[in-house]
């Protein structure tokens, strides 16, 4: 079926219980029995609509589509190097490397998360026609400001309008029959984030990774459930007792040999990496030790220090210069794109881990730049 028109009436909870529109009811819906709001509760999951749905559509027509739409066969080789050269500056929090297009097949719901939020506007450009890169930065962006607690209700029209637009030209550019059910309900996305809040605090993610658990613990035949319900409180009591072991930050590798970059105290403790409820800092590996202040700075860590009292003090460097990476269809720092200057830094000075805002995806680039994109889903391992 297509879904061709943006303004119709929205089905309502009482619509809805009176079966108004006969064609769409198949019987009586268990969820009638609980006193809620059935149109509004039962929410769009953006893991099976925007990431399974659109994106690996849309990824799909580039690459196998209509010859107006399609990439160039050269281009296909070179984002596909390209995805796989970024494997090193992928953040320990990612759970999936980039995999090349060939295997698109058999890409999981976060390659294709990472493809639209953090990769795609990168790899695309100057490979994808114009017309589709604008369309695609459509998507990309309205996505971005619904899944950041930050913008998710500041910017949520803008979002909407973004999404209607998107939809609105996917039928010039792809083809009034390919509006299916997952395009049409992108212009209904941005009215359950503001009931319920950041695209993340409602999608299947975290359950789907879940089922993971609850497959491998299924071992008794005769009594399924029971059993699962068994290793489920198990797993929840050993859970709770490593979080009460486990305060954070939890330090890793503590560096023994000091030098003029790491000088002796003996009141300091220097280590490499540690881990806080948020993310993974290191000062050694390059993937994670760059991050987004309170202030708005751009640093990328140097040093891990530990006091003896306990504190913990981040040596960092500023990069002084950066600016928007495009201006299409909003200025890219409203949602956390930014060019830097690599060349260009401050001296090294000190901050503290409650003034990091943001941890970011750091891509160098030639002529002394590099990309940084804030990491602004909710990212599992």
């Amino acid at each position: 079926m297509s879904f061709n028109n943006l303004n119709s009436s929205l089905r309502t909870d009482k619509s809805f219980r009176d079966k108004s529109d006969e064609d769409y009811h198949k019987g009586n819906s268990p969820l009638e029995q609980f006193e809620i709001d059935i149109t509004s509760t039962v929410v769009l999951d953006y893991m099976h609509c925007v990431c399974l749905g659109v994106m690996k559509r849309i990824l799909i027509f580039w690459l196998k589509g209509p010859k107006h739409v399609r990439f160039y066969n050269p281009d296909i080789n070179t984002i596909s190097t390209e995805l796989l050269n970024l494997h090193s500056m992928f953040p320990s929090e990612f759970c999936r490397l980039p995999r090349s297009l060939e295997e698109i097949e058999f890409w999981k719901a976060t390659e294709f998360r990472s493809f639209l939020l953090y990769t795609g506007p990168i790899v695309l450009r100057g490979r994808l026609k114009k017309k589709f890169y604008t369309h695609y930065l459509h998507f990309h962006t309205a996505i971005r400001l619904l899944i950041s607690s930050e913008t998710c209700f500041i910017y949520n029209d803008l979002a909407n309008t973004l999404l209607r637009t998107f939809v609105d030209d996917y039928s010039n550019l792809y083809g009034r029959e390919y509006i299916s059910y997952n395009v049409h309900n992108l212009i209904h996305l941005s009215n359950f984030v503001k009931n319920h809040g950041p695209l993340d605090s409602f999608s299947s993610f975290k359950f789907e990774n879940y089922l993971q658990f609850v497959k491998k613990s299924l071992k008794n035949s005769k009594y399924p459930l029971q059993d699962i319900y068994n290793r489920v409180i198990e797993h929840r009591y050993v859970q709770i007792n490593v979080i009460k072991k486990n305060t954070y930050p939890i330090f890793k590798k503590e560096i023994l040999n000091y030098d003029d970059f790491y000088k002796y105290n003996p009141f300091i403790t220097y280590y490499e990496s540690m881990i806080t409820e948020q993310f993974i800092i290191s000062s050694t590996k390059s993937k994670d030790k760059y991050f987004i202040l309170y202030d708005k700075s751009i640093v990328f860590v140097q040093q891990i220090k530990k006091h003896l009292s306990g504190e913990v003090i981040l040596e960092v460097c500023k990069f002084n210069r950066s600016f928007q990476m495009s201006n299409n269809p909003i200025c890219s720092t409203t949602v956390g794109c930014f060019y830097v200057i690599t060349d260009n830094i401050s001296i090294q000075f000190e901050i503290k881990l409650d003034q990091i805002k943001f941890k970011c995806f750091f891509i160098p680039t030639s002529d002394s730049k590099a990309v940084v994109i804030s990491l602004l889903h909710t990212c599992t391992k």
